[in-house]
């Protein structure tokens, strides 16, 4: 009896500690009584337990009223989501069970652990690929933006601008058999793979073979964080050493990329572990990173993307050694080429704002760069479908 009491007590915490703060903000006599014991406990609690990774916006408490006077089930709708998002302990509860997940059934309702340590974000195997290879399915919607790239190329290219195309792909194209037997599998041929190919082989595109370069490497080189959905700096350097070549023969020149890849292992904690929301959110794995030991000639200035529409710039040196002017346009997978010091080959080199659309690329670049690297994910489907001619 004395078990069930306790368990029953106790089952009131989390409701107390989410409503408590709500009805002592207008109290000064109960907030100070109450604020010193729940700050206390607060800053435990936080320093024990860290936050959860959302993909949403959590509910604010409702602030007005919906509706009429009789309005009630809108309201208790809005109280209640706000309460589900702010219940006490919530964090603890998420990661206790995600971690008794794992502990049982090797498994998660946010990510899939597969072999050799590796995690996959569910977010991207059950919906995000799945969603590419839908608006890819048929052949015609593949032309329609095969015809926009080349007419993008094209505009660029009316402005004394050439587009460079890097389009990296998804872990799981490289390591199918790593998911586990659940998981959602890579058709042997995807759509995805189908728009690729055409685009390699067309004669007034310049692509670089992201795929072809990442296949030559990996027994080398590991080419993908396992606790991560992103290329390494390895790959990223690969990559990034193909496109600067690739600018050099445009130019007719010899200076080409020379410095090699060098590793070194960190401990680390991906993006797809800290999303797993497991127990122990300090745990970490190691993972391989480039020494930066190439000279660094530029000073790299930042800027405010949200006015200038540009992350950052380098200062411009006219040494005639140094390949032109060009800008770069990509995602978090163009921070890696970043890190392997694609920079440095050029005289300049300016990194467009990501959240900018690409409509907004001819105008900002105009007069900049004599080359553009356009970076796009495969699963970016918003960049795909705004190729659509």
């Amino acid at each position: 009896m004395v078990i069930v009491c306790a368990v029953f007590i106790v089952s009131f915490i989390p409701t107390l500690l989410a409503i408590l703060p709500s009805l002592t903000e207008g109290n000064r006599v109960t907030s100070t009584v109450s604020s010193n014991y729940l700050n206390k406990f607060s800053d435990w609690y936080s320093a024990k337990v860290e936050p959860v990774q959302e993909l949403r916006k959590l509910q604010t408490f409702p602030s007005t009223w919906v509706g009429g006077p009789v309005d009630l089930d809108k309201n208790y709708a809005n109280f209640e989501k706000w309460f589900s998002d702010n219940l006490g302990l919530r964090n603890l509860m998420i990661r206790g069970k995600n971690e008794l997940d794992y502990q049982l059934f090797r498994s998660s309702s946010r990510v899939y652990f597969g072999k050799d340590n590796e995690i996959y974000g569910r977010n991207l195997v059950d919906r995000r690929i799945p969603a590419m290879e839908a608006m890819l399915r048929t052949q015609a919607n593949r032309d329609i933006i095969h015809r926009g790239i080349v007419y993008f190329s094209d505009e660029m290219k009316a402005q004394g601008v050439t587009v460079i195309v890097v389009m990296p792909m998804q872990k799981p194209y490289f390591y199918s058999a790593r998911l586990p037997f659940f998981a959602p599998e890579l058709p042997e041929k995807t759509n995805f793979m189908a728009l690729y190919k055409d685009l390699s082989v067309d004669s007034q595109l310049h692509m670089v073979d992201v795929y072809g370069i990442l296949n030559s490497i990996k027994d080398d080189y590991q080419i993908f964080y396992t606790q991560d959905f992103h290329w390494t700096e390895a790959a990223a350097l690969s990559v990034s050493k193909d496109v600067v070549n690739r600018i050099a023969a445009l130019e007719g020149t010899h200076n080409r990329w020379n410095h090699d890849i060098k590793i070194e292992e960190k401990p680390y904690v991906g993006s797809d572990a800290r999303f797993s929301a497991r127990l122990d959110s300090s745990r970490t794995a190691t993972e391989p990173f480039i020494v930066p030991d190439w000279p660094v000639t530029h000073q790299k200035i930042q800027l405010n993307p949200k006015v200038t529409g540009f992350e950052f710039e380098t200062d411009d040196l006219s040494d005639k050694g140094l390949l032109p002017a060009t800008c770069m346009y990509g995602n978090s997978f163009s921070d890696g080429m970043v890190q392997s010091g694609i920079s440095e080959y050029f005289q300049r080199f300016t990194k467009i704002d990501r959240e900018r659309p690409l409509s907004d690329i001819p105008k900002l670049v105009s007069g900049k760069c004599k080359y553009l690297i356009v970076q796009i994910l495969d699963i970016s489907t918003g960049h795909w479908m705004s190729f659509k001619k």
